[in-house]
């Protein structure tokens, strides 16, 4: 019920409130004591004086020694007190209690002694009379004397009073007073642990407030009544909810922002600190490197990647925090070529505390600088090649005497290379045109099975030639699709050349249409020699021939499967080639069904 600081205010408050009562006590019991004493002398003093009239008057009169007990006995009675009347000399004249002839003489009490020098006696002693301890106070009884003479002290009157009534009187008030200050005490007690209550009780509103704010609750119900410190503390605590809120919606937006940019990049992003620990790592480092975010967060760098130049680098930059950029060929998990970037990060204190390292791919970069260097070497080769001829012939022609029958069939032949020449150029031309149009197509809704029929008429001439038998399978309805219908003849067309050209003569080609799963499919098959495998993942590459000789006799350019490959890729379709050596070559086209 009473923890934390409650308790500790509550026992503080016990503490001081006993230190209060038993200073208090302590006062009060010898204060009361010491008034209670006073107050008995000087009533006892008083019933002396009072007697001692009495006494006195019987002393000038000469009474008797009995009329003197008896008056003293009448006396102790009424007054409640033991009342002795002593001699000058120390005889007892008269006494409440006892015989007085049979007291013994008390000259030598210490009250008497003091009586008789200070006109007032006072001790507490043990009476062998009454065996009990008491307090005894004494008076002279003087006889009247001259002007300028010292009064004779006739007799001694003497009080006395059980100290055993005293204590029982005085144990009473200490009763009395332990009883007013425990009571006091306990009020004392239920008003601190109001008053406590009060301290406290806006003290857990504020740390109930402050947890929720920690858990996450930035706006908490808390409400402190007045205008003290704590209702001052309690707005602040819930202006700096507020404002917490605030600051902590834009640090999560930047960092929502970092993360989102830093995940969607393309490039690896490394981030690592001061003792080249890894703390962060974005999804394109852990696909460059094989690696997962759980495993090497918090592993060393070296560790988690073994690439000798790139820590070696990396600790050079943590060092002497000057930017490194060095290029990392990767052979695992795939061969791989990165521009990396190796950044130094400076805290406040402009004191290094971690290095950045960005990895961008350059692969596909270099195999295009690769790719077109190749092309123009190949274009150089191809045009060279016609070109050559046209000039070796042209130059015979002009400065040797031919005969007409030469004459011709070198016209014939420079015709023929012509032609090559031409269509070379014309592929190129297409294939340029494909490419820079590839993501800009014009779709429209296209007969596949009227396409494919119009495609079949295109290689009719190189179909005689070659005396080669088309066998088309189309369906009794039309089939749609969506794309550029001068793009997909272009592309059927080309790979019919290709089976015609690369096929044997009097050979078998057999076109196929079908749907199925909203695809539209197309296949195209010959018997011809086929494909050898290692030739296969190459041969949508410019310019590559399987059977180069064979190629170039039949008047291939080596383009027009990259030309298909590209009008495929335009329509998003998918397509494969599958071909064994002496088993022809399969072609496979799919393509979305579109309404007509």
């Amino acid at each position: 019920m009473f923890t934390g600081i409650r308790r500790r205010l509550i026992i503080y408050y016990l503490a001081v409130i006993a230190v209060i009562v038993i200073l208090m006590g302590a006062f009060f019991i010898f204060f009361l004591n010491y008034f209670y004493m006073g107050t008995l002398r000087e009533s006892l003093y008083n019933q002396a004086r009072l007697a001692s009239v009495l006494i006195e008057e019987m002393l000038e009169r000469d009474a008797g020694y009995d009329e003197i007990d008896t008056l003293a006995k009448d006396l102790g009675k009424e007054l409640g007190v033991r009342l002795t009347i002593v001699d000058a000399d120390g005889t007892v004249l008269a006494d409440t209690n006892q015989d007085p002839l049979l007291m013994e003489n008390h000259i030598n009490r210490p009250e008497i002694i003091e009586a008789m020098e200070t006109y007032k006696g006072i001790a507490t002693r043990y009476s062998v009379t009454l065996d009990e301890e008491m307090y005894y106070l004494a008076i002279p009884i003087n006889t009247v004397a001259p002007t300028g003479t010292q009064p004779e002290t006739r007799a001694i009157i003497r009080l006395a009073i059980p100290l055993a009534a005293i204590k029982e009187a005085m144990n009473s008030l200490v009763v009395f007073i332990i009883g007013a200050l425990l009571l006091s005490s306990l009020i004392a007690l239920a008003t601190a642990v109001a008053f406590s209550e009060r301290i406290t009780g806006p003290i857990s509103k504020i740390s109930s407030a402050a947890r929720s704010i920690a858990e996450g609750n930035y706006n908490p119900e808390l409400h402190v009544a007045g205008k003290d410190e704590l209702a001052v503390l309690a707005q602040n605590i819930k202006d700096m909810g507020g404002s917490l809120k605030k600051k902590i919606e834009l640090v999560l937006w930047e960092k929502n922002k970092v993360e989102t940019v830093v995940s969607s990049m393309s490039s690896g992003i490394i981030l690592t600190d001061r003792d080249l620990n890894i703390e962060l790592i974005n999804p394109a480092a852990e696909e460059l490197f094989d690696l997962k975010s759980n495993y090497v967060i918090g592993k060393p760098f070296n560790m988690a990647i073994r690439y000798y130049a790139l820590n070696e680098n990396l600790k050079a930059v943590s060092q002497d925090g000057e930017a490194r950029v060095i290029e990392v060929n990767l052979y695992y998990p795939r061969a791989t070529v990165l521009d990396t970037y190796i950044l130094p990060v400076y805290g406040t204190d402009q004191s290094i505390i971690g290095s950045l390292i960005l990895f961008h791919e350059t692969t596909e970069l270099r195999s295009l600088e690769k790719m077109r260097s190749d092309f123009v070497a190949n274009v150089s080769h191809e045009l060279r090649t016609p070109l050559t001829t046209v000039r070796g012939y042209t130059e015979t022609i002009l400065h040797e005497e031919l005969t007409r029958e030469q004459l011709v069939d070198f016209l014939q032949i420079i015709d023929k290379e012509t032609k090559r020449l031409s269509s070379l150029l014309d592929d190129l031309l297409d294939l340029a045109q494909i490419e820079n149009e590839k993501g800009l197509v014009k779709k429209e809704p296209v007969d596949m099975s009227g396409l494919i029929s119009e495609a079949v008429e295109r290689v009719e001439d190189a179909r005689t030639v070659q005396d080669v038998t088309v066998n088309l399978n189309l369906p009794g309805q039309s089939i749609y699709v969506s794309g550029n219908p001068e793009w997909l003849r272009q592309a059927l067309v080309n790979i019919l050349e290709n089976s015609i050209k690369h096929g044997y003569e009097k050979g078998q080609i057999g076109i196929s249409l079908s749907t199925a799963g909203g695809q539209a499919e197309i296949i195209i098959t010959d018997n011809g020699p086929g494909i050898p495998e290692e030739d296969l993942p190459h041969v949508f590459e410019r310019f590559y021939r399987v059977d180069k000789a064979r190629s170039r006799k039949s008047g291939s350019t080596g383009l027009g499967l990259s030309i298909v490959k590209h009008i495929l890729e335009a329509h998003d379709a998918c397509y494969t080639l599958q071909s064994k050596v002496g088993e022809g070559v399969t072609f496979t086209i799919t393509l979305p069904v579109s309404d007509a």
